[in-house]
């Protein structure tokens, strides 16, 4: 009997260790969340998505402008210059 009651208040005790824990923590996370750092987060993400959009259409201008190099030179092999 007495090993039962042991039992059921360190349960007890964990159960509500673990709700003030959780609710701590929910309570943290509902202040870190706004709807301001929300879009900053946002435009953040946009910003380096553009940056990446860019930086591949810049690698593929030098991959072009390669193409129409060799095109331009003909048969010239590389280094008979």
């Amino acid at each position: 009997m007495f090993t039962r009651l042991k039992w059921f208040a360190a349960g007890s005790v964990a159960t509500i260790g673990a709700g003030a824990y959780l609710g701590a923590k929910v309570k943290q996370a509902r202040e870190r969340i706004t709807p301001e750092t929300m879009a900053r987060a946002g435009v953040s993400t946009a910003a380096g998505m553009m940056g990446a959009v860019g930086r591949r259409m810049q690698r593929g201008r030098v991959v072009v402008e390669t193409e129409t190099l060799v095109e331009e030179l003909g048969n010239v092999e590389p280094g008979s210059g």
